[in-house]
């Protein structure tokens, strides 16, 4: 890997953004590299708790290594570091980084795990790459193609969590006739609304910083709405990274889902 230190020129901070450009290439180089990494970790070990221990310790040391070499200046927040906000309380530019989402599919042998690296600046997303390397998977703000506004078709597909559906699904299947695309990893479900195969990601009973600002970074950048079930932004950069809910879909869909939530 090169030297770049260089950080982006002052510009509109959203995903997407010719202004970030540099750091969409670098959050995709990352996220490319740890997959990688991973890759070799699950082909030289066997399934289990110790792959998944493993996988979680040796990508955040590499990613945060990386991020400190290339971007010095700029604070992070990993899974697997520290919380304590002391470190990125009001920095300016904060990356925020899973090192390895959906550890425990990672530890089964399962192709739905990825790795998330995102930039916040000013507590707004500015860049992101999400990296499924079991599916060969890579996208980033910077490049990812946009996703046409089209309607609703004669079903809503809605992807959600394998083990933890959201409560709020029963006020969309009220609305719709639903099919379900079910995921087990942040960064798997929202690449299925990129991809076409649903049309809306919808979760709620909480998630973190770590596991939605690289995906929602990606799907803003491609056009998507990206919110919370209420339709308010999602913040990044707080004390504490809890993140409740959240909403991705097409302008359309997401106009039409909140619709259904706030008549449930």
């Amino acid at each position: 890997m090169g030297e770049d230190r260089g950080v982006s020129s002052p510009d509109t901070v959203i995903p997407g953004s010719p202004a970030y450009a540099e750091d969409a290439a670098l959050a995709r180089e990352l996220a490319d590299a740890t997959g990688r990494l991973l890759l070799d970790l699950r082909d030289a070990t066997s399934p289990g708790r110790d792959r998944e221990y493993a996988g979680d310790e040796r990508a955040h040391e590499y990613l945060t290594a990386e991020l400190a070499r290339r971007r010095p200046d700029d604070a992070v927040l990993s899974e697997e570091g520290s919380l304590d906000p002391r470190g990125r309380r009001g920095a300016h530019r904060l990356w925020i980084v899973d090192p390895l989402d959906g550890s425990s599919g990672f530890g089964r042998g399962t192709d739905e795990w990825g790795v998330h690296v995102a930039l916040v600046v000013d507590g707004q997303l500015a860049a992101g790459a999400v990296a499924i390397p079991g599916r060969d998977a890579l996208v980033d703000s910077g490049t990812v193609a946009p996703v046409p506004d089209d309607p609703i078709g004669d079903e809503l597909a809605v992807t959600v969590s394998r083990s933890r559906p959201p409560h709020e699904l029963r006020a969309v299947e009220r609305a719709f006739a639903v099919r379900l695309v079910k995921r087990s990893a942040a960064g798997v479900k929202t690449l299925a609304v990129l991809d076409g195969e649903a049309d809306v990601y919808l979760h709620s009973g909480g998630q973190y910083e770590w596991d939605n600002a690289a995906p929602m970074a990606v799907a803003m950048a491609a056009g998507l709405l990206a919110t919370r079930v209420d339709g308010s932004p999602v913040p990044y950069g707080q004390d504490d990274p809890y993140s409740p809910d959240l909403l991705i879909a097409r302008p359309t869909v997401h106009a039409a889902v909140l619709a259904a939530l706030a008549g449930q």
